[in-house]
């Protein structure tokens, strides 16, 4: 199947309206994000094709948000690099939940945090390795998973990145087989996929950043609606869910 048929029917098939029945004249905000619990995801176990059941922490932050503002909201699950790349090319208004980036900024507008987010290494329980360590940087083999701000800034940052799986639960999976030392994750996301596991005492973590995540809107959705950013923002402590 050609790459773009794989894409819009992967759009098609996963866009969700979640919000009550509007009326016709009543603006839409579409928004693209990425299947992570607990931000917004699908129920373990259940078809994600066209499901009302796709929700979470940031989703519904952001529903709330928008339904405050009397508009509607249309969310597309994506994978994470090609949410990014819609709202870079336009084809939707933005993208959620997002921490700052420096490329990021050069296309889309960052709003108020919606949840919060820590970095944390995580390493098997019986690694000698100690990110804070200063041999760790140059021996330690590490993992972030694609088209997230930590993979970024592993790289940015000469670590010895050797693995970069497309989402969070494929990254434990390279730790678990020993293929790197240790990988950088979204403390919460990692932790409640471990306790889904069963696998939580067969890693050991240690912090490093706090990066607050928010909504990315696309520059020209934001010069077209100027007034929108500040009322999304001013609504947000109203709704926050985490």
């Amino acid at each position: 199947m050609p790459i773009s048929k794989f894409v819009r029917s992967v759009v098609i098939g996963a866009s969700l309206w979640l919000s009550n029945a509007a009326a016709i004249d009543q603006p839409t905000l579409t928004l693209a994000t990425h299947n992570l619990c607990p931000y917004g995801c699908y129920p373990v176990g259940v078809s994600k094709a066209n499901n009302p059941q796709f929700s979470g922490i940031a989703v519904k932050t952001v529903q709330c948000v928008v339904a405050q503002m009397g508009w509607r909201l249309e969310v597309r699950v994506l994978p994470w690099t090609r949410a990014q790349q819609m709202a870079q090319s336009g084809e939707v208004d933005g993208f959620f939940a997002a921490s700052q980036k420096a490329e990021r900024d050069e296309f889309a507008v960052m709003s108020d945090t919606i949840a919060e987010q820590n970095w944390q290494w995580f390493l098997l329980t019986d690694s000698t390795f100690d990110p804070n360590d200063a041999s760790f940087k140059n021996q330690a083999r590490v993992g972030g998973f694609d088209g997230s701000n930590m993979l970024a800034w592993l790289e940015a940052n000469d670590f010895q990145v050797v693995a970069r799986p497309p989402g969070t639960e494929k990254l434990l999976r390279t730790l678990l087989a020993q293929r790197v030392d240790a990988i950088l994750a979204n403390e919460r996301v990692m932790t409640e996929l471990l306790v889904r596991r069963g696998q939580l005492s067969e890693v050991k973590s240690y912090p490093l950043l706090n990066k607050p995540l928010g909504v990315y809107f696309d520059k020209r959705f934001v010069s077209r609606n100027p007034e929108f950013l500040a009322k999304f923002n001013a609504q947000i402590a109203n709704c926050r869910h985490d």
